[in-house]
């Protein structure tokens, strides 16, 4: 895989999580409690549950490849934020 395959894949990894997330968050409309946790009866829901297990896995997924990519890639990585980082400062003078 080249870098530019991995950061696809990246990206597509990190839409699947922010879309699990989205879908953990509506319970928030369910309610919380006074300390702003989630409460047991709406843990208990198998839609929550099964909600739960998909960010958890999205999450878990996310991480390990984050893990590996910043260690093959690390000098691309290094170059892209280099050359963000030249294009700001070039921007705001």
């Amino acid at each position: 895989m080249n870098y530019l395959d991995a950061k696809v894949y990246k990206a597509n990894l990190e839409a699947i999580n922010d879309a699990a997330s989205k879908a953990l968050q509506a319970f928030d409309s369910l309610g919380k409690s006074s300390m702003g946790m989630t409460p047991d009866h709406v843990k208990a829901m198998p839609e929550y549950q099964a909600a739960k297990k998909a960010y958890d896995i999205s999450f878990n997924n996310l991480r390990n490849f984050n893990g590996q990519f910043m260690k093959v890639f690390k000098k691309e990585v290094q170059a892209d934020r280099k050359a963000k980082y030249a294009a700001m400062t070039k921007a705001s003078e």
